[in-house]
């Protein structure tokens, strides 16, 4: 019976747990359609890679930091041997940078060879003031991102955690019918690589080289790992790290490991004093 003015309550009824278990699964699935990312383009990944890097050359920084170089050589069975490590100040010598060793395996340079680094610093910086030369020392990168898309067949195979970071990889063959004209084109076709741009800043923060030919000695199967790490405002070069194997003379090779480091960086200013980052 029904009484005036009042309203029928039904009971409330129990959603069965695999109901329940249903709609989390499909809520579940429909969030992770809706969160694809598409990969973006190797075009496109190039393109912000190189507009970033111009954003920041354009800004003039230039940095003194240190260096821990560590060779080793691999013996007949493949085994390296102990490693040499010199440390490196980078200082701003007349204007340009200048690289002098301060350490070997971590201990102060003995007399004679603290003397050697001495007479070489003045007299590079006799030369620099005396002709105004600029002498800039560059480590060349034959997977120069202005040339990947000119000399290589580049695709985005995924995603990836590198670095601690998110990242898209993207991998890059040279191309098989491409007409090399002279030796620069030899050496960029020498390798393949693997890069990997930071998703949220566009950076490429690691890069591999593999070569798969022989170019300015180093043979096939020679592997240079190349990372950069933020630095305050800026991405500078954190490690580069080889494993090659070298044809030093006919029919001599050297195979061997070599690490480089790169810390301690400190910025300078338009006045020439130093911004620690």
């Amino acid at each position: 019976m029904r009484v005036a003015g009042s309203e029928s309550v039904r009971p409330e009824r129990k959603a069965r747990p695999g109901k329940i278990a249903s709609i989390a699964a499909l809520a579940f699935l429909g969030y992770r359609v809706t969160a694809q990312v598409e990969p973006p383009t190797p075009s496109e990944l190039i393109a912000r890679a190189i507009a970033v890097r111009k954003a920041q050359d354009d800004r003039g920084w230039k940095y003194t930091y240190r260096e821990d170089h560590s060779n080793a050589q691999l013996d007949t069975n493949g085994k390296t041997e102990p490693p040499v490590t010199r440390t490196y100040d980078h200082i701003m010598l007349e204007g340009s940078e200048y690289k002098k060793l301060v350490l070997i395996d971590g201990k102060p340079l003995d007399a004679k060879t603290q003397k050697k680094v001495d007479e070489d610093l003045e007299r590079t910086r006799t030369e620099r003031q005396k002709h105004h030369l600029l002498s800039v020392t560059r480590t060349v990168d034959v997977s120069d991102l202005d040339q990947l898309e000119k000399y290589f067949d580049n695709k985005v195979t995924g995603e990836e955690t590198v670095l601690g970071r998110r990242t898209w990889r993207m991998e890059s063959d040279p191309k098989p019918d491409y007409k090399m004209s002279d030796n620069k084109d030899r050496e960029y076709l020498a390798s393949r690589h693997t890069s990997w741009f930071d998703e949220q800043e566009g950076w490429r923060i690691k890069w591999r080289d593999l070569f798969v030919r022989d170019a300015k000695g180093f043979q096939p199967g020679s592997v240079i790992d190349w990372e950069m790490a933020p630095v305050g405002d800026a991405w500078l070069f954190d490690n580069i790290a080889f494993r090659v194997d070298m044809k030093i003379v006919l029919g001599i090779h050297g195979r061997g490991e070599s690490h480089q480091h790169f810390y301690d960086y400190k910025r300078f200013t338009v006045d020439s004093t130093m911004t620690p980052e």
